[in-house]
């Protein structure tokens, strides 16, 4: 039975694949944006890249189902978080799968970067890949930063008031980008409206296309530190030396002749 639901499906999806592929390429294209050779060796490693970009996505789907319900008004923010959780259906399961998962993205993507450095992924030629890596951590930061804020409880509010203060101590630009986050001295509800803005919207706005460029780069110069890239260096470091001992040789018996 289940071999000929297997063969059903296959007979349906394969003539449409094939139509698709023949005039878009898109299979192809899928096919090299999923596979990447890895090394077996620490393999599992290798995944951390592919679980931050799922729990990314994750944030972004759970987020835009969250937008539905939540109200960014300082007398109704935590009213309409108490009614997702309280009232809603799957409301509790969808923010907690928001909540969590944005913790577990937090350590998923420190991995992440520990094993990028480790294995020397920031080397040449994958340098901006890198430096795009750093951005886009900062960035996740930010936007855990300000969903803590979004709830406007006693935490979420003491957390921007004491976080955005000890900004305003940087040097030149601290009190100028403070007083315009909180919309004034002290937070209040142009503070929740700016958190809002910033969390919703620019913040997935750079995300995104940075996210793009990040996993281009990535397929363009592929993984750095793998034994697949090693051998092949080390086999050409090994033939140049082989090469070079050999002139040598020839050189030394040419003038011994002589």
């Amino acid at each position: 039975m289940i071999s000929r639901i297997k063969g059903w499906t296959l007979g349906v999806v394969q003539p449409i694949a094939d139509w698709t592929e023949e005039r878009t390429g898109v299979v192809t294209m899928l096919e090299h944006f999923l596979y990447e050779p890895v090394p077996k060796r620490g393999k599992w490693l290798y995944t951390l890249g592919s679980a931050t970009l799922f729990l990314i996505n994750l944030q972004f789907l759970t987020g835009i189902l969250l937008l539905f319900y939540y109200v960014p008004t300082t007398d109704n923010a935590w009213d309409s978080i108490y009614y997702i959780m309280t009232d809603v259906y799957f409301g509790p399961l969808i923010r907690g799968i928001h909540f969590w998962s944005a913790n577990i993205l937090m350590i998923v993507i420190g991995m992440h970067m520990l094993r990028t450095f480790f294995s020397g992924a920031y080397k040449a030629p994958r340098e901006i890949n890198w430096v795009i890596g750093v951005v886009l951590i900062m960035l996740v930061t930010i936007l855990a930063f300000t969903g803590y804020a979004l709830r406007w409880d006693q935490e979420g509010f003491w957390a921007w008031e004491v976080g955005i203060k000890i900004g305003s101590y940087t040097p030149f630009v601290g009190a100028y980008v403070a007083t315009f986050l909180l919309g004034g001295d002290t937070a209040g509800p142009a503070t929740l409206a700016r958190v809002f803005v910033i969390h919703v919207w620019l913040l997935p706005a750079a995300l995104a296309p940075l996210i793009g460029i990040h996993l281009y780069l990535l397929r363009k110069h592929g993984e750095f530190g793998s034994e697949f890239e090693y051998s092949k260096r080390l086999a050409e470091l090994r033939e140049r030396q082989q090469i070079e001992e050999y002139a040598l040789y020839e050189e030394g018996d040419e003038d011994s002749r002589g």
